[in-house]
């Protein structure tokens, strides 16, 4: 009894830990994403870490898509227009190099298209943005 309990536990940890590094996808999802080509990233009142959007550009520039901040509360308007069909969300635990994880989402007004929870490994302040690019071409579904 205890060795199933054992593999049913390792079984559980393994795939929690496959799932947080894959997308989950949209049906159309794959497709949809290599077509975009430019993304809103929608901002966050009160941000403990105001340094992500900023890098989450640079690594979707790396991917030749451009992105803008868009200030939900007082432009959520720019949500709907045609340029920001889609949009990125981002939600985090921690703050600067202790972030526990980060969840990303990208979706137009419809309907989602692409998610990813990870836990960055941001072992000093220069790999920071090494880290952000790995788990945004996880997003993107590129690695």
């Amino acid at each position: 009894m205890k060795r199933l309990s054992l593999l049913i536990l390792s079984s559980i940890t393994l795939l929690s830990a496959c799932q947080s590094s894959q997308p989950s996808l949209a049906p159309d999802g794959a497709q949809q994403l290599s077509n975009i080509r430019h993304i809103c990233i929608l901002s966050r009142p009160q941000d403990p870490n105001p340094n992500l959007p900023p890098q989450i550009t640079q690594s979707l520039a790396k991917y030749g898509i451009s992105s803008e901040t868009v200030d939900v509360i007082s432009n959520r308007q720019r949500l709907y227009e045609p340029e920001c069909r889609y949009n990125l969300r981002y939600n985090t635990r921690g703050n600067g190099t202790s972030m526990n994880y980060i969840s990303l989402l990208i979706r137009t007004p419809d309907h989602p298209v692409s998610s990813l929870r990870a836990n960055p490994n941001f072992k000093s302040p220069q790999n920071q943005q090494a880290e952000i690019d790995r788990i945004i071409g996880q997003l993107l579904n590129k690695k």
